[in-house]
């Protein structure tokens, strides 16, 4: 690190950098910083130290220890490559080539600032004045490096409705779930007091929101004795550092999920009072299928005390269990009618599917069973509550699929099942009933308004925005009852046609606009833009910063400025900012942040500009009901632990339990709704392009095997294995790893090229050995790499971690490395929520 400081000190830095403590160290000038770290989601805090104004070391911050992050990892470590990195973008260029392509040279000549919005500006002026909607703004990482509310504010301002985040990427189809279940999305196992914790496909040793505070968490919990099972097909670090693995088949969760809520039903072994209080398990359904409703739309359970259907009111004892007759209609609770859908689910059906064997299922089922403790209570801090002491955890394991929603969905109908959510040792959950509307059929709206088609027919729950599928629409906008022709997109810190499936059409999507790309340094996405705009590096711009909070405490952040290498004028807020300001909507743009920052005390004040640090202060003094900006600037964040009532009692019990109150979809009847509002508007506007089949199965109201079977491994029976994607810590969610060469050397070859990962005993059938040239093939097409053989993946399951094998001129070799697997992944997304399929493919390996 010193060397790679030393050999760039002579660039200079920004005098106006972020407040220092300084100190003297062998005769150099010490200066050490409070900041935090933005290259993932989980937003370390830092203290970056610098000597003689070089950057020479970057720690974790050890005040942030007692509240949410006690450590970084070797990309945080190495972070200053960000700063210092050669090969970013240090001046705006300007494409002369025409043709569009990664097989084109772009023609890049250098601009100026002025030259380079005088070539956007006109060019916005011309569409607002058309139609706002032809702006798209795309953003990844770039949310989290301005704050996604400044680019929603522009967007209102501007008038178009088209800001795609990358939710499709990561985790939607469990947000969905979440937020169809119980009115929102996020949460959390209760670590410091689960004694089983059950995992489906979770990296929380090495990639993913929640990483650096959970991986601690889980290591504590263990120490102290909790037992952790790891369901996956591929033995990840999760996995690894687990009491037991369990190698399931690909994308069949759901079918062990239900076998073993089968079997808890079937012996009796739930939580009726849970299930009475804060479900709609109790709620009556007819033979439709629907939840029987009052003449105002209430829905009606069978009051135990009048033997009649009431709504559940003060004096009413729903009833569970049973059939019933209400109006000469024969009814049954939901709870039965999801029990009697289980009929079939048994262990011995669930292994021929998902390849863990039956006694596996009962064993684990029996486990969970003694662990949820139905009945108990504990006390903690003197705070006495419901003792469920089993979580259930996933995130890519279980959503990124064709019916991730579904397979989620089986997760939570089991925990609810037994009362664990929001109990002491159970599944915490976030904020309860946030959206209540997220409960209810969804609109379906026909023509969609966005060019992602999210909440629209075609992804009706797209809540989280459907990022891969703007591509699709635009090279077919008239197929999808689009009424408008997008002209221009800003792509800002996010990869996007490299980040999805199918990633031909991404690329072929982008030559039919023109396109602004806002990068640390060049990309696939930059490469196929007209002009790019240099951003600064997290190290060298001041945020208002997210911070990955946890159950236990709550905080806010902010990130500082430490240096400015390449003497750079702008960064993503103030790009954005200048562009409102030309386009004479800064006073519009002003109103809306203030709207969607909820900043009142104080306020954005129209008729002015605002530095990056000036919007920072005013974010941090809202956040913090006044706190000094000072101690911001000295500290880096502010924030506490929490008491235990806070903990346990703001979810459910605030806002679901007892009579009179909304309930978690046990039985997802908005789901039902949804489908006939589908097929309502498919008829009605003759739409051929939505295949009402698939919907129908999309949209039960509960999980079934059905949702084990994605359309790949119905239709790829030539294809032998299951093709999975996962996430390595040393390129997730970052901008600059790939030509990183402390990460790329410093800790190993292996961070170079992530290598096809393949069973030595399906390897030995193949005549391939370890570091062979092999070929993967899918139904749509064919990518290279080098065979890794490994006991930790099962024999009809190939592996590949994503974001290698990028084809950008101008980068070192050793960033290069590696297989680009995401352009033979079919793309069939969960129509119900729009996340991608990443881990439903089916291909064949052929030695080279």
């Amino acid at each position: 690190m010193s060397a790679l400081a030393s050999s760039v000190a002579a660039f200079g830095f920004s005098p106006a950098f972020g407040q220092v403590t300084s100190s003297t160290i062998g005769g150099a000038n010490l200066e050490v910083t409070k900041s935090l770290c933005v290259h993932c989601v989980n937003f370390c805090g830092i203290e970056v130290h610098k000597h003689d104004g070089v950057i020479r070391e970057i720690r974790p911050d050890p005040g942030r220890r007692e509240i949410y992050n006690h450590g970084i990892c070797p990309k945080g470590v190495s972070g200053a490559f960000t700063a210092y990195n050669p090969y970013r973008i240090k001046t705006p260029l300007k494409r002369t080539n025409p043709k569009k392509g990664l097989d084109q040279d772009p023609g890049w000549v250098e601009i100026s600032w002025e030259e380079a919005f005088d070539e956007i500006i006109p060019r916005l002026e011309k569409i607002k004045a058309e139609n706002p909607s032809k702006l798209i703004w795309q953003h990844g990482h770039g949310k989290y490096l301005i704050g996604d509310k400044f680019p929603k504010a522009f967007a209102k301002a501007f008038g178009t409705p088209n800001v795609v985040h990358r939710t499709t990427t990561c985790e939607s189809s469990r947000h969905v779930g979440d937020d169809i279940t119980w009115g929102y999305h996020g949460f959390l196992p209760d670590l410091a007091h689960t004694n089983l914790f059950l995992v489906f496909g979770s990296s929380y040793f090495e990639a993913e929101q929640y990483a650096r505070w959970m991986d601690h968490a889980v290591t504590d919990a263990r120490e102290r004795g909790m037992k952790v099972i790891v369901i996956e097909p591929r033995l990840s670090h999760s996995g690894a550092k687990a009491d037991r693995w369990i190698p399931i088949r690909p994308g069949k969760d759901v079918a062990m999920m239900l076998a073993m809520t089968k079997i808890l039903i079937d012996d009796g072994v739930y939580d009726e009072e849970f299930l009475v209080t804060y479900t709609n398990a109790p709620q009556l359904v007819g033979e439709d299928g629907r939840i029987l409703r009052d003449g105002e739309g209430q829905p009606l359970v069978w009051d135990a005390v009048s033997q009649s259907a009431k709504t559940f009111v003060e004096g009413v004892e729903p009833t569970l269990r049973g059939s019933f007759e209400v109006d000469g209609t024969p009814v049954r609770t939901a709870f039965d009618v999801f029990a009697e859908s289980l009929s079939e689910s048994t262990p011995e059906a669930a292994s021929e599917i998902c390849d863990v064997p039956a006694e596996t299922i009962r064993e684990i089922a029996g486990m969970i069973a003694k662990e949820a403790r139905i009945g108990t209570t504990t006390i903690v801090d003197g705070f006495e509550h419901r003792y469920r002491p089993v979580s259930i955890h996933s995130w890519r394991g279980m959503s990124a699929k064709e019916h991730g929603v579904q397979n989620w969905r089986s997760a939570l109908v089991l925990q609810m099942l037994l009362g664990i959510p929001d109990a002491i040792g159970g599944h915490k959950l976030g904020k309860v009933l946030d959206h209540p509307e997220y409960m209810e059929p969804a609109k379906c709206e026909y023509p969609p308004k966005r060019v992602d088609l999210a909440k629209s027919v075609y992804f009706p729950n797209g809540h989280h925005d459907v990022c891969q599928q703007v591509a699709l629409t635009l090279l077919e906008p008239k197929a999808y009852g689009l009424e408008y022709v997008p002209e221009l997109q800003i792509f800002y810190a996010t990869n996007r046609p490299a980040s999805t499936s199918e990633t031909d059409k991404q690329y072929a999507s982008m030559e039919k606009t023109f396109n602004v790309t806002i990068e640390v340094h060049m990309s696939e996405t930059a490469w196929m833009s007209d002009i790019v705009l240099p951003d600064k590096s997290y190290l060298e711009s001041w945020h208002f910063a997210p911070t990955r909070k946890h159950n236990y405490s709550s905080h806010t952040a902010i990130r500082q400025p430490v240096a400015n290498v390449y003497s750079l004028e702008h960064d993503g807020f103030t790009i954005l900012w200048e562009i409102a300001k030309r386009l004479g909507i800064r006073d519009e743009y002003i109103e809306q942040i203030n709207a969607q920052w909820k900043a009142k005390e104080p306020a954005f004040e129209p008729g002015r500009d605002y530095s990056d640090k000036e919007a920072v202060e005013i974010l941090w003094l809202n956040a913090t009901k006044g706190k000094p900006f000072q101690e911001a600037i000295e500290k880096g964040f502010d924030g506490s632990l929490k008491t235990a009532d806070k903990v346990y009692i703001k979810g459910l019990e605030d806002h679901m339990k007892g009579p009179g109150t909304p309930k978690m979809q046990f039985y997802a009847d908005s789901m039902l709704g949804t489908f006939e509002k589908v097929e309502k508007v498919v008829k009605e506007n003759g739409i051929s392009n939505i295949d009402l089949d698939k919907y129908r199965i999309a949209y039960s109201a509960f999980p079934t095997f059905e949702h084990a079977m994605p359309t790949p491994h119905r239709e790829a029976t030539d294809f032998p294995f299951y093709l999975l994607t996962f996430k390595r810590m040393y390129r997730n969610q970052t901008a600059c790893s790939n030509t990183n060469p402390i990460l790329n050397f410093g800790i190993g070859k292996d961070t170079q090229d992530n290598g096809i990962h393949i069973n030595p005993a399906a390897a030995k059938e193949l005549g391939i050995s370890d570091g062979d040239s092999i070929t993967l093939e899918t139904r749509i097409g064919q990518t290279h790499g080098t065979a890794k053989l490994t006991e930790s993946i099962r024999p009809d399951t190939i592996g590949v971690a994503y974001s290698y094998g990028h084809m950008i001129a101008g980068w070192p070799q050793y960033a290069k490395l590696g297989t680009d697997v995401n352009k033979v992944l079919e793309l069939h997304p969960d129509v119900v929520s729009g996340m991608n399929s990443f881990n439903d493919t089916k291909c064949r390996v052929i030695k080279a």
